[in-house]
């Protein structure tokens, strides 16, 4: 089977890196993997490095003729089955292409958030959509309501961790460590997410102020991550989007300004992600309103307990008291309260992360999803619509 993917994302960030894997593990269970995506970006990189092939459009522009062709062309020449788009704003151009196609199949998924789309455009270009697909049972319930879509056009694909990669390596652990002045009687709590206002880095941050001073002196934070990126960024122009970069400020302030610069490190973005999780010793997920996080499945396949928001898809990933704890939203004093229960129990955090990577292993195996998906890709329209 022939399968055409989009993704065209100028970042490279968990929605993008999943989709890329995606499509490589795909090509490795024979299917036929093309990619549609921006030259010279991490998308390319990552695809190009891993044997999948790719292609890019002329320009960046929604509907073009010369992108119109171009899809044309490789679904004759290659004969592709299957159209799958990764990136939202992707979807105008398959599905125009596909209008009047009665043979091959159009699948969306959706990784994030959605607004609503049932304007009169957006009505025509989802008519042709046989399939989207969503790893939150929680969103499939009301995307009916948000896209122009059937209900029975919504399916539950849950992700896929390659568990096999979820492992602690001690060497690594304490190069990290090291490397972050972390010492070995210390405990090393933190966070993988973007320096973005909503995703909660200052509540994690704030939250340190509320230990005891006593475990104060036996804990560091660590913050992975950077501010959301701008898609183009002009000469000499900040590269990142102006509230992304005001709340890093107000981060690096607050930090300065409690003199706390030994204590929570800000590390920036790490390509080591599971390196930076086997540092860990307890994974704080601090976001206010977060779909289904990979990052806390990754952060549980490598056997740790979390703390997370109580809200959105952490609710469905983090079963309180057995694979983690969660702490009221944006309440700073009450994630203290949770971590310090961490902090004293080192018997708890075992058993905890012990439950965590259990839930992954059950739940989103890659090799379950990779087949579950091929299995949507083959089935016909009458079986996608049941």
């Amino acid at each position: 089977m022939v399968s055409l993917h989009f993704c065209t994302s100028d970042s490279w960030g968990g929605l993008e890196i999943y989709a890329s894997t995606l499509m490589v593990e795909l090509q490795k269970l024979g299917c036929d993997v093309i990619s549609i995506c921006k030259p010279s970006s991490k998308i390319q990189q990552f695809l190009t490095a891993n044997g999948v092939r790719c292609e890019h459009f002329s320009n960046n522009r929604k509907i073009s003729l010369s992108s119109l062709r171009l899809i044309r062309n490789i679904i004759e020449q290659r004969n592709v089955e299957v159209l799958h788009v990764h990136f939202h704003r992707d979807i105008w151009i398959p599905s125009i292409v596909l209008k009047d196609d009665s043979q091959r199949k159009l699948f969306l998924s959706v990784y994030m958030g959605v607004t609503s789309k049932n304007d009169i455009f957006h009505r025509w270009i989802y008519r042709r959509v046989n399939a989207i697909f969503s790893s939150s049972e929680e969103l499939n319930s009301r995307l009916h309501t948000l896209y122009p879509v059937a209900k029975e056009k919504i399916h539950y694909l849950p992700y896929g961790r390659k568990l096999e990669l979820y492992s602690v390596d001690q060497h690594r652990r304490r190069s990290i460590r090291s490397k972050l002045n972390v010492g070995e009687d210390e405990m090393l709590v933190g966070t993988m997410v973007r320096i973005d206002p909503g995703k909660g880095a200052m509540d994690f941050a704030r939250s340190f102020l509320y230990l005891d001073k006593a475990l104060q002196a036996r804990v560091k934070y660590v913050i992975v991550g950077e501010p959301t990126r701008k898609s183009r960024a002009k000469a000499n122009e900040s590269p990142y989007e102006p509230p992304c970069e005001a709340y890093l400020q107000q981060l690096e302030a607050f930090i300065t300004k409690e003199k706390l610069s030994d204590r929570i490190i800000l590390a920036g973005f790490q390509e080591d992600l599971t390196g930076y999780l086997g540092a860990m010793d307890v994974f704080v997920f601090p976001s206010r309103d977060e779909l289904y996080s990979l990052v806390v499945l990754d952060a549980m396949g490598m056997g740790l307990p979390v703390v997370a928001a109580r809200a959105g898809g952490n609710l469905r990933q983090i079963e309180d008291g057995s694979n983690g704890l969660l702490y009221n939203v944006a309440d700073s004093s009450d994630l203290a309260d949770k971590l310090s229960t961490y902090i004293k129990n080192p018997e708890l955090r075992k058993q905890h992360g012990q439950s965590a990577r259990q839930f992954v292993e059950k739940t989103h195996s890659m090799n379950n999803t990779i087949h579950l998906l091929k299995n949507f890709y083959a089935m016909d329209r009458s079986g996608l619509n049941k």
